[in-house]
């Protein structure tokens, strides 16, 4: 029987987290255009190209061209974006980027693109930290 019942709660779980990961990708492509690696190269040389993630992890390795705005920095104040220019977005896995997005939306910006599953399925050209 309790076998059982942490086996539902698991499976619960899982569903919860599938259907999260689900509907963020949802709003994604609903409020901004979903880029795959090379796409999001190509059209994002020269625009406003911003780098979500830490400045720990932008410092270790980010796409040529990025500018580090971390989430945090930016979930209440939009000014270091201009709306009269292309945005391009991303973080680890497209989570905070979707959501980040769904909230410029909202706040009246409207060319928004989103990397396809983040920094961690990016395959372009990266700047790596040399270590010093």
């Amino acid at each position: 029987m309790l076998l059982n019942s942490i086996l539902a709660m698991m499976v619960v779980i899982l569903i919860l987290m599938v259907g999260t990961r689900l509907y963020i990708v949802y709003i994604g492509k609903k409020v901004a255009h979903v880029l795959t690696a090379s796409a999001f190269e190509s059209q994002s040389r020269g625009k406003q190209l911003i780098d979500l993630r830490t400045a720990v992890a932008y410092k270790q390795s980010h796409i040529m061209g990025a500018r580090s705005l971390p989430y945090e920095m930016l979930r209440h104040n939009f000014i270091a974006i201009r709306k009269d220019q292309p945005v391009f977005l991303y973080d680890t896995n497209m989570q905070v980027a979707a959501r980040l997005a769904q909230r410029l939306k909202k706040a009246g910006y409207s060319d928004l693109y989103l990397l396809k599953g983040g920094f961690a399925k990016y395959t372009g050209k990266i700047k790596l930290n040399d270590g010093q």
